[in-house]
């Protein structure tokens, strides 16, 4: 643990150099500072003064000081972007400002700077005109950084209020200001990605009984790195689709919300079980969200051990408690520091072990059950009797709904309500609901923040706590995670009633296109000559610091765009049943649903610097129509945005409204929806109603494919109708209008892009609850 913390302030010296008023490189300064505060710690102070090749050899410290491990990691994580010490040489540009990781990725998006703002969880885009941060700045960092340092044990109990507080106050500076190189990795990051490295070599040398380190990692540097000291881990649930939303439609809106809270949580649980049995923190914790997640554990025999121990008994609880339909695959693969900064490059390790680690999770993904398992799984959870009205299980009824499903259910309003969830082994009969251990049970208890202090101060044992979206770093034991919990209202039929014109529901399932292969090889560079130059920004800590933008992005930021608190909006009338990892899965007012899906493409695409595209599916619903049949549905036009020459889509309603989304928001919105909205909003509504039904019967029939053809003699006399007097101050605007209309008509592509704005004007401005139109 102390490893942990000494890698993890190693850099602390950064913002005091750049606050300035000081003399001495940020080594020396942050030694100062943090003295101050922790003067005892002579093995931390040591990371912090001594992680330099430079003054390790000017030192000489004990050969099993811990400084040794600090300065190998700091290296590793570093990796391309190796800088000489951060001091006024020429080199360096002290008030550099952070750019966005995504600026290398998919091509170069040069030009934009990260807010300095702290990181309180709102959204803010990158920016265009950010030449240089501030002394003051970075002052304000490191005044305010003092005192809650102080208030911390060194101890595992406080290391994650440790990490909260470097990304509140770190996240927002760039890990080094060297102009030759690209200042995209955030000083938290380099810091997270260091203590990660660092523990895992020390649990992999204490497990050769290794104390000679200077030895080990400085003296014989190459030959370690070639050592496969390291396990890169990915986890994945199977069976997530059909476990949110296999339900049926009663109280569905509340069980489906619940179910994915409920499966973000488990793997939370499930990381950090496994974390704590490997002999590490969440430092080395890369990635989380949408079921899935990435670690950097120590290769070790122990370890290997822990992993497929927990492994087998979190999937024995799943099939005791859900059966066949959720299964948590695994795979790990062994690396060395080489791999881990792509070296050599022209062989292009760092790809060849991700490739790895995704083929052992497909393995178990086709081998999930062993014998043992399989007979378990046959003799339990019989067919026959009642089904439950939510899941259609059969087992453990009670007013129609089996004990999941009730839980579930009960559980909407206190996710919304509560803040803070409390992970203890005791008090299991009074817990919200339990979740397996190694070697138990453990119970989740859904409080407020003083019922927690309360609990925690009775000295109540307590195994970790989260803290939903909010920072509580004074409250021991606490990890913020960021959950996309934002909510117009828990009733689908009063969704429904909160649309415009017609009263329905809109389903929108929204996934970023090519994530996968985006992570694996985004920051490669084919275009380079040479094999270093191709794979220069291809780093652990990139890798890293994109995780964390992404979870960011769909699991808090989400938050802000659909309440309207980002760019100060109304707060649409939707509700977020699952946003996590690279997709979102919205339900809402039809129109507010659509608006929804335009805010996230348009915030995702300035936040990722245009690196990321996005696409989505919108499918329009009655409120009494089964949601899983609507997320069906959506989830097909989704696939059929995606099927876009550059995907980057969205396909509303049906497949004949696919379009990618710059076409869909400069053609259908810009162009035709805003000229109809235009002449009609000067009209009697009924007239251009009847009008609009008349028009899509011949512009559908034109678009047959077989033996379409547009009746230009009817299409003209139904514009006829429309025109005004010629003396009338109307007439201008119904020439300008029927002239639109007739060349749109004759483009095959511009008349399929009218058909859906009309729908859409229709959508909006129909009375009544019946839509008029037969699709």
């Amino acid at each position: 643990m102390r490893v942990c913390f000494g890698c993890l302030l190693h850099d602390i010296g950064k913002p005091v150099l750049r606050a300035g008023g000081q003399a001495g490189d940020h080594s020396s300064l942050g030694y100062a500072y943090l003295k101050k505060l922790w003067q005892d710690d002579r093995d931390i102070l040591d990371c912090v003064r001594l992680h330099h090749a430079a003054a390790l050899r000017a030192a000489q410290p004990a050969d099993s000081s811990i400084a040794w491990i600090a300065c190998i990691a700091d290296n590793i994580s570093a990796a391309a972007d190796r800088r000489s010490i951060d001091t006024e040489e020429t080199s360096f540009r002290r008030y550099l400002p952070l750019v966005p990781v995504f600026s290398h990725m998919n091509g170069e998006h040069p030009g934009k700077a990260v807010s300095p703002a702290l990181q309180t969880g709102a959204l803010h885009l990158p920016l265009e005109n950010l030449d240089a941060l501030t002394a003051a700045q970075y002052q304000a960092a490191v005044d305010a950084l003092a005192p809650r340092l102080a208030e911390l044990s060194r101890t595992e109990q406080w290391l994650n209020s440790l990490l909260c507080l470097l990304e509140s106050y770190l996240s927002a500076f760039p890990s080094s200001t060297n102009t030759a190189e690209s200042p995209d990795i955030s000083l938290f990051d380099h810091l997270k990605t260091t203590a990660a490295i660092g523990v895992c070599i020390s649990e992999y040398l204490a497990d050769q009984n290794e104390t000679q380190f200077k030895k080990r990692l400085f003296d014989n540097e190459k030959q370690f790195m070639d050592e496969q000291a390291f396990l890169l881990y990915s986890a994945d649930f199977s069976g997530i689709q059909k476990f949110i939303y296999t339900v049926a439609s009663e109280k569905a809106l509340r069980s489906l919300r619940s179910r994915s809270f409920f499966l973000e949580l488990a793997m939370e649980h499930y990381a950090d079980e496994l974390l704590s049995l490997c002999g590490v923190g969440r430092t080395n914790l890369l990635y989380t969200g949408g079921g899935h997640c990435y670690m950097l554990l120590p290769n070790t025999t122990e370890v290997r051990a822990a992993i497929e121990r927990w492994n087998r008994r979190f999937n024995d609880w799943l099939s005791e408690q859900f059966g066949i339909s959720l299964f948590l695959a695994h795979g790990y693969t062994p690396c060395s520091g080489n791999e881990l900064v792509d070296f050599p490059a022209e062989r292009s390790p760092y790809k060849k072990m991700f490739r790895r680690v995704s083929s052992a999770l497909a393995g178990h993904k086709l081998h999930r059950y062993d014998a043992a398992a399989l007979q378990k799984l046959n003799s339990s959870h019989a067919d026959g009797g009642r089904e439950c009205k939510i899941c259609g299980r059969t087992d453990s009824l009670q007013g129609g709904r089996c004990s999941w499903c009730r839980l579930f259910v009960s559980l909407s309003e206190k996710i919304q309500r509560c803040d803070i969830y409390f992970v203890s082994p005791a008090q299991l009969d009074a817990a919200d609901f339990t979740l397996p251990s190694v070697d138990g049970m453990i119970g989740v208890t859904f409080l407020d923040e003083k019922t927690a202090r309360s609990r925690l101060n009775g000295g109540e044992a307590v195994t970790r706590i989260y803290s939903k979206n909010k920072a509580y770093t004074g409250l021991q034991y606490s990890t913020r995670i960021y959950v996309g919990d934002y909510a117009f209202s828990n009733s689908i039929e009063a969704l429904a009633q909160e649309a415009s014109g017609l009263k329905r529901i809109g389903v929108c399932r929204m996934d970023v296109d090519n994530l996968g292969q985006a992570f694996v090889a985004g920051f490669e560079r084919p275009e380079k000559a040479t094999a270093q130059e191709r794979e220069h920004f291809v780093t652990i800590s990139r890798t890293a610091a994109f995780s964390r933008q992404m979870s960011l992005f769909f699991k808090c930021y989400i938050n802000d765009i659909l309440s309207g608190r980002f760019e100060s909006k109304p707060a649409l009338a939707v509700t977020v049943v699952y946003s996590g990892g690279d997709d979102v899965f919205l339900l809402g007012a039809w129109n507010d649903v659509v608006e929804a899906a335009l805010r996230i493409r348009q915030a995702f695409t300035a936040f990722s610097c245009g690196a990321l595209t996005i696409s989505a599916g919108l499918a329009l619903v009655d409120d009494h129509y089964p949601v899983r049949l609507s997320a069906a549905a959506s989830g097909d036009l989704e696939d059929l945005a995606k099927q876009e020459p550059d995907k980057d889509a969205v396909c509303l309603f049906e497949s004949a409204h696919c379009y990618g989304w710059n076409t869909f928001t400069g053609r259908v919105l810009g162009e035709k929806k805003a000229a109809l909205e235009a002449f009609f909003g000067m009209r009697g509504q009924e007239r251009g109603t009847a009008f609009l039904y008349r028009t899509l019967d011949l512009l559908r029939t034109a678009q047959d494919p077989k033996d379409g053809k547009l009746q230009l003699a009817r299409y003209a006399y139904l514009l006829a109708r429309l025109e005004p007097p010629r003396t009338s101050p109307a007439f201008g605007a119904y020439r300008m209008f029927a002239d639109r209309m007739y060349r749109w008509a004759l483009n095959e592509t511009d008349r399929a892009e009218l058909i859906t704005a009309i729908y859409l004007h229709v959508y909006e401005n129909r009375e009544g609850d019946t839509d008029g139109i037969q699709q």
